[in-house]
Formats: structure tokens, sequence, C-alpha cells
């Protein structure tokens, strides 16, 4: 599957200047399909429900409101799953947000087994220091986590990463890519967040500055030195609909560098959108 392939229903939806799927109509149309796109994985899996992993965003938010659209309060269960110190503040606002939609959750402390991890694996060294292993290591273990309340618990798991993510690779493979359904895969940020408007949540839902638990890097706008909707608009034409670069920097307002920069980002990530490469066994 090619990085432009998106699901023919959305490539249905009226698109705005930036490329993207804000309007209203637009935003609308995204409310109907999502819930029922959930309601029909449930059904067709004779499962009793659904898992969504809250962690203090944006997106975790809204996925949960939509299962809540799809299946009910009573047949959704939220995890909140804090690893570090730094994370006590977004996991704060998950339980928020549970609270807000009357959904069960468990909170789930993963520093114990973090360290009992590391203290078997890792190596005479100071395992700790390597930021990135441990920061993958925590988020397969919270999908880990996520897939075993859900076998014991017949639900599904939904998946919250965006188009954004995947694209740009800021996601750890195995990790919080490990899913049932994948809500958001055909979504970008900027349209997360027009839909979260649109379904007049809370403000502690709406508060675009929050990060996902686990997550202190700045964000992948922050790193190319643009806003949110900027890089979203930036994909959508070089991504979606294979602009040149310099088409592309001219739509979207930016230096025809940023363009190129992304599109290393998009080509260096790919071996995590696709599945593992296999020697052919054809003639």
């Amino acid at each position: 599957m090619s990085d432009a392939t998106t699901h023919p229903r959305i490539l249905e939806l009226p698109r705005e200047e930036t490329g993207l799927a804000t309007s209203k109509p637009a935003v609308r149309r995204v409310q109907q399909l999502l819930p029922a796109f959930l309601e029909d994985g449930v059904a067709e899996a004779g499962a009793d429900g659904l898992v969504v992993r809250l962690d203090g965003s944006v997106e975790t938010a809204v996925a949960a409101a939509l299962a809540v659209d799809a299946v009910g309060a009573d047949r959704v269960t939220g995890l909140v799953m804090p690893a570090q110190l730094n994370d006590e503040a977004p996991a704060r606002d998950a339980e928020a947000v549970a609270s807000i939609l009357d959904v069960d959750y468990r909170r789930l402390a993963l520093q114990p087994l973090l360290t009992a991890f590391q203290r078997v694996v890792g190596t005479a060294g100071e395992p700790a220091d390597d930021l990135v292993a441990v920061g993958n290591a925590s988020e397969r273990f919270r999908m880990a986590c996520t897939y075993y309340v859900a076998n014991t618990t017949n639900r599904l798991v939904v998946g919250t990463v965006t188009r954004t993510e995947r694209l740009l690779g800021s996601v750890t493979k195995y990790g919080e890519t490990g899913v049932d359904l994948s809500l958001f895969g055909d979504l970008y940020r900027t349209e997360i967040r027009a839909l979260a408007r649109e379904m007049d949540l809370p403000e502690v839902i709406l508060d675009g500055t929050r990060r996902r638990t686990g997550n202190v890097d700045p964000t992948d706008a922050e790193k190319l030195g643009v806003e949110q909707t900027t890089l979203d608009g930036l994909l959508h034409f070089s991504i979606d609909e294979q602009r040149a670069d310099a088409a592309v920097a001219e739509r979207v307002d930016v230096d025809e560098s940023v363009v190129r920069r992304a599109r290393r980002w998009c080509a260096r990530t790919r071996h995590k959108r696709h599945q593992p490469p296999k020697p052919s066994m054809a003639n």
C-alpha cells in the first residue's frame, strides 16, 4: 500500500484551500463516519466493546468520545498508563476525560514493569541513559497492556495515531500502531482538532497544547518551525496529491527546504507503515 492511499470515503470529503477536511460539512461527515466504523468493527468481530488508551492528548479524548457514541459508555474501557514522572499531568487530564465521558478506566503505573524489564535485559552499562530504547519499550508495554485488557474482556483496541504521525514516523513500531481499528489513520491532526471543536467537547479536551503521556519532545511541526495546519497541508499536497516540492512550498507558503525535509522524514520512516519485507519464493 502506498503512502498516498486513503480510504475512499475520506477522499470524498470536501476540502478547504489548505487541502484539509476542516469545513463544517466535512467535519460533520467525519463525525458520522467514525462511530459507524467503530460500531461495524465491533459487530463484525463479535466483540463486547472497545478499549481506548487515554494519554491526555486531544486525539485519545476524541477517540474515547467517538467510541461512546458508537457503542455506549458502558462498553468502553479507558486505560491510563503513565510510565515516568513527567507523565503525571497528562495522566490526570486523561482521568478527567474518562470522568467527563462517564467511561470506566483503569490506571496502570508502568514504572515498576519498566524497571524490572531494564533489570532483566539491560546491559552492564546504564540502559536508562538510552532514552529512545526506554521510550520505545514503554510504548510497547502500553500496547501489551492494552491488548491484555482487550483480550480478557472480549473488546477491540482503538488506535488513535493520526495520518500526520504515521507519515512522519513519530510513532513506535509495534507500539501505539498495534491496534485493531485505526480510527484516525486517514485524518491529519488538524482535522482531528476541527472534529473536537465541532463535537463541543470540554476545554480539557480541546486544549491543543496537551502532549501524550511519555512524550516531552517538540512536535513535528515545532521541529520544522511551522504551524500544525501548515504541516498537515504540506503533507496532503506532497504525499496525497504527489505535487512537486516547489509547488507544495508555494501552496502552503514555506521554504522549499521544509518540504524536502518532511519528505525525507516520510521516506526514512516508511518501514513503520508497512509489513516487514520477506524474500520472494516466486520463480
